[in-house]
């Protein structure tokens, strides 16, 4: 039994080391700590993601969790029948958001497929803050050691396939902020469709922690109820 604890303890401490030092390890690797930008789930700025993310990101990638009935179902995004049949063209209404780009021309371009990104806030650490991080993390390499691909100062290893999707922004003062809100608002996109009803469980949850603090309170008057009689 001894042993067992003491071989236990000495997991846990390794376990413990490597939390501590999971930080500095993704630096080394190349992926600089995330940004941090504001996520939310207002109307326009999910609109906003949405057009983004099928202007540009349906280029390469896929949503295919993500239905076109999915998105009259969903209030936040507030789109008619009628907006949605427009941008699904002659696509099925139960059809995944599909991107036209064949396995093969994505492996002839990028190596692989593109990954589909209907869950991809929640299989990336950061979430939403990684979408930003990367959207915003393309810059000139400043060791002139990426050749083969993009430089990326938030991508691990700093060297990602994929081109600056928002290149069309210059880099500039006068271009960043509306770089930066695309970048935001598609993150926001993401992050609301890998989890559609997270908004619905707050919701639940205020009413749920409201219940408790209530019976917590009657129970309290039950207990003195029944022993107010009771000499201590």
């Amino acid at each position: 039994m001894k042993e067992v604890m003491m071989k236990s303890m000495r997991l846990s401490l390794i376990a413990g080391l490597l939390l501590m030092l999971a930080p500095a390890m993704a630096s080394a690797s190349g992926g600089g700590a995330l940004k941090h930008t504001e996520i939310t789930f207002d109307n326009e700025t999910l609109r906003k993601g949405l057009t983004v993310f099928t202007d540009v990101c349906m280029g390469c990638h896929a949503a295919k969790y993500l239905t076109y009935r999915n998105l009259m179902a969903y209030p936040e995004l507030g789109l008619s029948r009628e907006e949605v049949d427009e941008l699904r063209g002659d696509k099925g209404l139960l059809e995944g958001l599909i991107t036209e780009l064949s396995p093969e021309d994505a492996t002839e371009s990028y190596g692989k497929v593109p990954p589909d990104l209907s869950v991809i806030t929640r299989a990336r650490r950061g979430g939403g803050n990684y979408i930003y991080s990367l959207l915003t993390g393309y810059e000139s390499d400043p060791h002139g050691k990426v050749e083969d691909g993009n430089y990326n100062a938030y991508y691990p290893g700093n060297r990602i396939a994929m081109p600056d999707p928002l290149a069309w922004f210059e880099h500039d003062e006068s271009e960043t902020a509306d770089l930066e809100e695309q970048a935001r608002a598609v993150s926001s996109f993401l992050t609301f469709i890998g989890d559609p009803h997270q908004l619905e469980r707050q919701r639940i949850g205020i009413w749920v922690m409201g219940f408790l603090v209530l019976l917590t309170f009657v129970l309290w008057l039950l207990k003195r109820e029944v022993w107010k009689d009771v000499k201590h």
